[in-house]
């Protein structure tokens, strides 16, 4: 068994529902249709969607409103950078050859 410690400090970002009303029929016979909906970056996002950003959150829509979360902050060594690469995968590498790891046995690729 092997284990690892790493630190780091997460996100939460949460945010409540909007709605939108929308009219149907004829004035006098008019039907309000009120539709809730999460805005993320100006976007409407249905009920029960859930998407990754670019930023690497991981973000849903539910009843209760918007839920985005990320991994915040690493704490790595000075000789060392951390890569997060384009599937949000992390890696610590040194700082003076970003293809080598850092050297520090506590520190390797995670998610």
């Amino acid at each position: 068994m092997c284990a690892t410690w790493r630190m780091s400090e997460g996100s939460t970002y949460f945010a409540y529902l909007q709605s939108e009303d929308r009219q149907y029929g004829p004035e006098g016979n008019v039907r309000v249709v009120t539709t809730p909906y999460c805005e993320w970056e100006g976007k409407k996002m249905m009920i029960g969607s859930s998407w990754k950003t670019t930023g690497c959150e991981e973000c849903s829509c539910t009843d209760s409103g918007l839920s985005c979360s990320g991994s915040g902050i690493y704490m790595v060594p000075d000789h060392c950078l951390l890569v997060v690469d384009e599937n949000c995968q992390t890696d610590v590498v040194d700082a003076d050859d970003p293809f080598s790891p850092c050297g520090m046995p506590q520190f390797h690729r995670g998610k």
